[in-house]
């Protein structure tokens, strides 16, 4: 394997080396880090604004420290709050969030987060979504400017709204869905090939995807184009 083969394979390693509850030691967080910071000069696509078609699609974060250090520890299985997953738009309920995908398509330029969650102590399967678009700038050739605007639950087809709300906790007059002004956020794809993406974010998260081949959640992809999983 050359070196950029070499330095996947062994970050997909320390990041499998997670403790069974999903944080990481002190020493397998810096090993992480270190080479995220090895990989990323070896980038094949160093200006994504021009190539922003090889970005989209569906993937799966494999790694993600939200924002400051000190959230490097939590795991992306974990218990949460919808008003922390939502910019304060729904209410101050508990849940379990348990993957987070996300969905770039260009054209239309959507790039949406999708949490699947379930309620604390297990139950009804649900999506979280977070809708957002990216801006894109020459001068900036990593960059992807995001404004989030959207929040939304989405059971599965055989489950109405009240059913999604009752299985949450939420009120028969609460929402699950809102909309809302978009915050100044941005998110620079600091490696990306056919497999692996590396991002890092304006708040301080770093996070680390795998491609999937599937026709998406909140948006429509080319099966075709997208391979099957």
């Amino acid at each position: 394997m050359d070196d950029t083969d070499t330095l996947k394979a062994a970050l997909r390693a320390a990041i499998a080396e997670a403790r069974p509850d999903g944080t990481y030691t002190d020493e397998g967080y810096a090993q992480i880090q270190g080479l995220i910071r090895r990989l990323t000069p070896l980038t094949p696509l160093p200006r994504p604004v021009d190539v922003e078609e090889r970005i989209a699609g569906p993937w799966l974060t494999l790694y993600a420290q939200f924002g400051p250090r000190h959230t490097a520890g939590k795991p992306i299985a974990h218990e949460s709050r919808f008003r922390f997953l939502s910019f304060n738009k729904l209410p101050d309920r508990p849940l379990r969030l348990t993957r987070i995908e996300q969905e770039i398509r260009a054209g239309s330029r959507d790039y949406n987060n999708v949490h699947f969650i379930e309620p604390v102590g297990g139950g009804l399967r649900a999506l979280l979504v977070v809708r957002g678009t990216y801006r894109l700038d020459a001068a900036h050739p990593q960059r992807y400017d995001v404004d989030f605007h959207r929040v939304e639950i989405t059971g599965p087809a055989d489950a109405t709204d009240d059913e999604v709300r009752r299985a949450f906790g939420f009120a028969a007059d609460e929402p699950i869905a809102a909309d809302f002004k978009p915050p100044k956020l941005s998110s620079d794809v600091v490696y990306c090939d056919e497999e692996l993406r590396i991002n890092l974010g304006s708040m301080g998260g770093v996070y680390v995807l795998e491609r999937l081949h599937h026709a998406g959640h909140s948006v429509a992809f080319d099966r075709t184009a997208a391979g099957s999983r």
